[in-house]
């Protein structure tokens, strides 16, 4: 086997990087409120080794973060549009999202599309919030 040079080095390690995702802004195409999944597209794009920038594909079901417990939570209403942050699990997560139990990951797959789950809230510059309050509030009820 040979040595790789610095440069193929360098190459090598740049190649493995893209292939991993830890986090990227989202858009929903569609939610099912029934199972609390999005459809949602990568609001980033990808460069391919030429250089060109390529769009990642929808992703499905994918978990939504709605704050709570095991019996309670806040949920919102959440709509073609709404802007989220993807974030990708560490390994597979389907055994854990079909049983809910902790399981072997079903793959050996790191970081992949695959294992996404939104956050719906987060907003880019031309889609913030009117106001935001100076206090708690819930539909306009301050606390």
């Amino acid at each position: 086997m040979s040595n790789l040079s610095a440069n193929e080095i360098t190459a090598l390690k740049r190649e493995i990087a893209s292939s991993l995702f830890c986090a990227l802004p989202g858009i929903v195409e569609s939610f099912d409120a029934s199972a609390q999944t999005v459809c949602v597209y990568p609001a980033l794009k990808r460069r391919n080794r030429k250089g060109e920038a390529v769009a990642l594909p929808l992703l499905r079901d994918v978990p939504v973060f709605f704050p709570g417990g095991r019996t309670s939570g806040i949920t919102w209403p959440v709509a073609r549009g709404d802007e989220c942050l993807l974030i990708f699990a560490d390994s597979a997560i389907d055994g854990w999202f079909e049983s809910g139990e902790a399981e072997a990951p079903a793959s050996e797959r790191r970081h992949d599309l695959s294992d996404a789950f939104a956050f719906v809230g987060f907003r880019s510059k031309p889609n913030v919030l009117p106001s935001v309050a100076d206090q708690p509030s819930f539909f306009g009820h301050t606390f």
